[in-house]
């Protein structure tokens, strides 16, 4: 195995450290500005929805049937979004 050597000339090692460990902080610093953690689903049964809305499950099951509200399914289990729920509610009134 072959060796490369890299020669830095006119900078103490100390100076250079410093180099690396402040363009690191910068890179870091950038990374953290753009950064957007994607957030975490907020899953809800039927019966959560309803409360929330304070209506009846019949009329979750009904506004599932007409696209008002998007349900999703696991096996025999149905799920709503918390943001699709916060999403179906509009505005009245300014």
């Amino acid at each position: 195995m072959k060796s490369e050597i890299t020669q830095v000339h006119n900078t103490t090692k100390d100076e250079l450290i410093n180099e690396i460990v402040n363009g690191v902080k910068t890179k870091l610093q950038d990374f953290e500005k753009n950064f957007l953690p994607k957030e975490t689903t907020t899953w809800l049964t039927k019966k959560e929805v309803a409360t929330i809305l304070s209506i009846s499950i019949v009329t979750i099951d009904d506004w599932s049937k007409k696209g008002i509200l998007s349900p999703f399914r696991i096996g025999n289990r149905i799920r709503f979004k918390r943001s699709d729920i916060e999403q179906a509610l509009t505005k009245i009134n300014d």
